[in-house]
């Protein structure tokens, strides 16, 4: 069951947002994906001594109950949608068990068929449909001529893009290279940047700074059509990131110790445009501090390189955007670090 379940996942994957719907009335987006981890969750629970074996288990467990902690402190606050959010999350920590029972590499040719088709979805959008603002009236930010792929979304297409762009071998790097120049997202070309300079230091290995060389070309070739979206020096999403931090810390201060409830400010309306903030914000100074010995843990495990390169992505792409709550970047975060050591402690 629990392989029948990731081949699913990894096949329903590249669809993103394609595949969700919203059951409550726009509050909370519901998605296929949701309904995989769910069914996951339930299934790896006979499996329960296995799992608390696992090296993660412990840290994982800890910023669970110290969200849980959060949301418990503000219930009077937190409606019924602020506990799906919460229950989301829980869910999809089984992706991690059931690829470290499973195996991650038995999936190789699945992964890689998930990986080209979203390349492929992303670059089908772009030159098939580049005027994409009609999409405001669903409930998303309207672009044209970005490569927002399947996520509907330039920056969290980006961030995949980066990490194919750093896993993949020359010279096939170049594809999902071209598709990224192609989102316009500096975040996510930042982050391919420390990405590479991560490895090239780690590594000595210099030749891939030639990488970003090629990056530079691309972003001096690629049409610029008319738009706000695809001018690299708009200064309107600098400027509201900064408010949205300032308003980040200005939350924190008014909960400081157990937050307001972990991923409880969306009923709000309200956001955080960076995910560490987010889960100072949403946990507190206890949530927080249980989330970084999470990450630390989890990157310590780490042999692979590559795969630590692609967590130094995320984890940067993560200070502009809440990205690691994103659930497919979640899910890819979590298969990322199943390919930790099993004597990892």
């Amino acid at each position: 069951m629990i392989n029948i379940l990731l081949i699913t996942a990894i096949l329903v994957w590249p669809f993103g947002q394609l595949l969700s719907l919203t059951p409550f009335g726009g509050t909370f987006r519901l998605q296929l994906f949701d309904v995989l981890a769910v069914l996951l969750f339930v299934s790896l629970l006979p499996s329960y001594r296995k799992i608390a074996k696992d090296p993660l288990f412990k840290p994982l467990l800890f910023f669970v109950l110290t969200a849980l902690i959060s949301v418990l402190v503000n219930l009077t606050s937190v409606s019924l949608i602020g506990w799906l959010y919460f229950l989301r999350f829980v869910s999809y920590t089984a992706f991690y068990f059931a690829l470290r029972i499973a195996g991650v590499k038995k999936y190789a040719r699945h992964l890689l068929f998930a990986a080209s088709l979203f390349l492929g979805l992303g670059l089908l959008q772009y030159f098939l449909l580049p005027d994409v603002r009609f999409l405001r009236y669903l409930g998303f930010d309207d672009h044209y001529y970005r490569l927002i792929g399947s996520f509907l979304d330039p920056n969290f297409s980006g961030l995949i893009l980066a990490i194919l762009v750093i896993l993949s071998p020359w010279p096939l790097l170049v594809v999902p290279l071209i598709a990224l120049v192609l989102t316009f997202s500096r975040a996510s070309f930042l982050s391919l940047a420390v990405g590479l300079a991560y490895l090239s230091l780690t590594q000595r290995r210099c030749k891939l700074l030639l990488t970003l060389l090629l990056l530079g070309l691309f972003l001096y070739l690629v049409p610029k059509p008319f738009g706000e979206g695809v001018n690299l020096r708009r200064t309107f999403s600098i400027t509201s990131r900064w408010q949205n931090q300032k308003t980040a810390l200005l939350l924190f201060s008014q909960k400081p110790l157990f937050g307001h409830g972990f991923n409880t400010l969306k009923q709000t309306g309200t956001g955080v445009d960076n995910s560490f903030l987010f889960v100072l914000v949403t946990t507190g100074l206890t949530g927080f501090a249980a989330f970084l010995y999470f990450l630390k843990t989890a990157f310590r495990g780490i042999k692979s390189p590559l795969v630590k390169a692609a967590l130094v992505i995320i984890f940067t792409h993560s200070l502009f955007n809440n990205s690691l709550f994103y659930t497919w970047i979640l899910t890819l975060f979590f298969l990322l670090i199943s390919q930790r050591s099993k004597r990892s402690t």
